[in-house]
């Protein structure tokens, strides 16, 4: 909380210690449309994905129903890095001074990860085991808004300019999607069961950049930003979770009977968490774990999103 305070003073000087000559005699006000690319860290994610002994413990991939033939390491579906696609958005911008322009600037941003694989699972208690191609998705969405301001390090009236770029404020709002999709098709039974966890999370970032812009007309320019992103969204919280449509759970074995400690539904508000798991029998234990080394709910690590990384876009700005 005292970070966000010192940064609204900061923009609010900003705000008022340009001179007041400039407001009403060269302001300018313009909107730009961008798009470009943006590649976050996602550093403890992306090593979660990549380690079948990494669970996020509210994933439905994880949470598939127990059984001997399913440990957690086939559970938990080892899926490629999250990559990123285009991020675009707009940018409205206030020329206060030759020197100076405040910014406003939304941008959106999609990265996903998909894996795939082949698993065992019961149907029923009278029938044998199936083999079911499962799918398992990670979609990652980023809302990001900035507040700060640009400062000319080089300007030409007719043709272009060069600046620094500051985000003072920004807040972004990740959503995070995880699905399970297992397609079962055998004689006795055929249907598709899905499972989805959603989580979001907030964060208050910044950045920093140059840019630079060339004048078309005197109403359109064309430019390009380059930025660093710093910050990351601490807390992923739980949206909704839909569970599986695996309803007649046969019995575990006989030689394996305890599953005090398997993880509970993902609950709305649920803080989402990850462990290092290993199985014995059908039984998880998570590192860290509860006192008895289980996987209750409230156990493991909180879920953090990395999202510094470069941000590269390109403008055609309108001016009026």
């Amino acid at each position: 909380m005292g970070r966000k305070w010192f940064l609204i003073m900061v923009f609010a000087f900003l705000l008022f210690s340009v001179p007041r000559s400039g407001f009403s005699q060269e302001s300018r006000f313009s909107i730009a449309y961008t798009m470009g690319v943006y590649q976050p860290s996602l550093k403890t994610l992306n090593k979660i994905l990549g380690d079948p002994h990494l669970a996020v413990l509210q994933d439905p991939n994880y949470l598939l129903p127990r059984n001997r033939l399913l440990p957690v390491e086939v559970r938990d579906i080892v899926s490629p890095e999250i990559t990123g696609k285009t991020n675009y958005g707009l940018e409205v911008q206030w020329e206060a001074t030759d020197k100076f322009s405040l910014v406003g600037t939304l941008s959106l941003w999609e990265g996903g990860s998909v894996g795939e694989d082949i698993i065992t699972t019961f149907l029923r208690q009278d029938l044998p085991p199936v083999s079911a191609p499962r799918t398992a998705t990670y979609d990652l969405n980023v809302k990001q808004i900035w507040l700060g301001w640009k400062y000319n390090l080089f300007m030409d009236p007719d043709r272009g300019r060069f600046f620094v770029n500051v985000g003072l404020i920004g807040v972004s709002i990740a959503d995070l999607t995880m699905d399970s999709v297992v397609r079962v098709n055998s004689p006795d039974l055929n249907f598709a069961s899905i499972s989805s966890t959603e989580a979001q999370g907030v964060a208050f970032t910044s950045r920093v950049g140059i840019g630079g812009e060339y004048f078309l007309t005197s109403w359109l320019s064309f430019g390009v930003n380059a930025n660093y992103v710093i910050g990351s969204s601490a807390k992923i919280k739980v949206k909704r979770h839909f569970r599986s449509s695996f309803f007649d759970i046969p019995p575990p074995p006989p030689e394996t009977t305890d599953l005090q400690n398997v993880p509970p539904t993902p609950q709305n508000g649920d803080t989402v968490r990850w462990a290092r798991v290993q199985t014995q029998n059908i039984t998880d234990l998570c590192d860290p774990g509860d006192k008895i080394g289980g996987c209750s709910r409230g156990t493991g690590r909180p879920l953090e999103l990395e999202l510094n990384g470069f941000q590269v876009s390109g403008l055609l700005r309108l001016y009026f």
